[in-house]
């Protein structure tokens, strides 16, 4: 089984990992107090923990992890108002000892990845902290990922670590890159995967061996995301000034969108009428959603002071609407987070200084990567996981 270890850093190069069997872990589990459970006393929150639509949860450069609650309010009364969005947070917990630099929601595991090379584990659903993973990274976790019953991790080393989630059994290292991993996108039929690298290349992996299938030189230019679109037909890889869109059949470029201001955040969106956008977001505090098939900007959202620097999409439904409403949730470096309604924004195209977010906290953090689930007790949402 994979070590558990504490929480204190572990120096490169020494093994001074303080390592739990399972009838320990389990104990702890059951019966040791969370960190999700302390910072935060329960009488701070206004509705039942159990009650939110959807959570978003946020990493930051200070090492803290937030939990922030979402409630859709003004959906029961007779109004003509728009329904909007309550933010309030549910727990605060200072979870590494370097900054973090991802987040990832699967079923109801939490995990953060951070400069400290250590991997924590939560329960969101139980509120309880299961410990930390470590020993198998020599770098910064730069992304997590959760398909089915597993769980890859991604590093400043070059590899791809694979856990098996039900018992985070360490299963095998992935290697092929020679730089620094920036991002790793599972398809959605699991059995393939693409990771993006500083090395300046694109490996496409073979799931179902475990080994590299093929890789691509980007040349000039570093990946910094990857992203699958919805059918797994095509693939997006954001660069510094551009993301270009591939066919997956022949890995050519389909589309190329490009911008003089800086990408630092991408997120695939099908509206309800099954058209295909690549929302973004700048360094100079814009928001651009873009046709994939063109390439052409539909709408720009100016809201934020200070650049994006992460965003991700979840559907939850308003209990005074008939359909669930794709809300993106964007964040800022300096801390403040935001919510919009997107297929308002693109319906509001000619007009931009109408859109106006949904609702909006401070974190007053410098926050670096985000992740979204929908509310337990819900049964309508639909979330869209992504990295950084």
């Amino acid at each position: 089984m994979a070590s558990i270890e504490a929480t204190k850093k572990r120096s490169r190069g020494e093994d001074n990992e303080e390592t739990m069997d399972k009838p320990a872990l389990k104990k702890q589990l059951l019966e040791g107090k969370s960190a999700l459970d302390l910072i935060l006393p329960i009488s701070s929150i206004t509705k039942e923990l159990s009650d939110e639509d959807f959570r978003i949860i946020t990493g930051t450069y200070e090492r803290i992890l937030y939990g922030i609650n979402a409630y859709w309010e003004n959906a029961d009364d007779d109004s003509s108002s728009k329904p909007s969005l309550k933010l309030e947070p549910i727990f605060i917990v200072p979870a590494h000892t370097g900054c973090i630099r991802t987040v990832a929601i699967g079923g109801h595991f939490l995990a953060s990845g951070s400069a400290d090379e250590i991997i924590r584990l939560y329960d969101v659903k139980k509120r309880k902290e299961y410990g930390s993973l470590g020993g198998h990274h020599q770098g910064d976790v730069t992304d997590i990922k959760f398909h089915g019953k597993y769980m890859f991790s991604t590093s400043d080393d070059g590899t791809i670590c694979l856990w098996r989630t039900k018992d985070w059994e360490f299963l095998k290292t992935l290697k092929g890159h020679k730089g620094r991993i920036n991002s790793l996108a599972i398809h959605p039929s699991g059995r393939i995967a693409l990771s993006v690298s500083s090395d300046r290349t694109v490996i496409l992996w073979n799931l179902m061996s475990a080994k590299k299938a093929s890789m691509t030189k980007l040349y000039r230019d570093e990946g910094l995301v990857v992203l699958w679109n919805t059918d797994g037909t095509k693939y997006a890889i954001m660069f510094d000034r551009k993301i270009n869109v591939y066919n997956v059949s022949d890995a050519q470029v389909m589309t190329t969108i490009e911008h003089k201001s800086k990408f630092l955040c991408m997120r695939y969106f099908e509206s309800s009428d099954k058209k295909e956008y690549i929302i973004s977001g700048h360094e100079d505090k814009t928001i651009r959603i873009w046709e994939a098939e063109t390439g052409k900007c539909v709408v720009e959202i100016v809201g934020h002071k200070f650049r994006i620097k992460t965003m991700e999409t979840v559907k939850s439904k308003p209990s005074s609407e008939s359909e669930p409403v794709t809300v993106l949730i964007t964040a800022s470096s300096d801390g403040v987070i935001k919510c919009w309604d997107v297929e308002a924004a693109i319906a509001a195209a000619e007009s931009p200084e109408d859109i106006t977010p949904l609702g909006e906290y401070n974190t007053k953090s410098r926050i670096t990567c985000c992740t979204v689930h929908s509310g337990y007790a819900k049964t309508t949402g639909e979330v869209t996981v992504s990295e950084k």
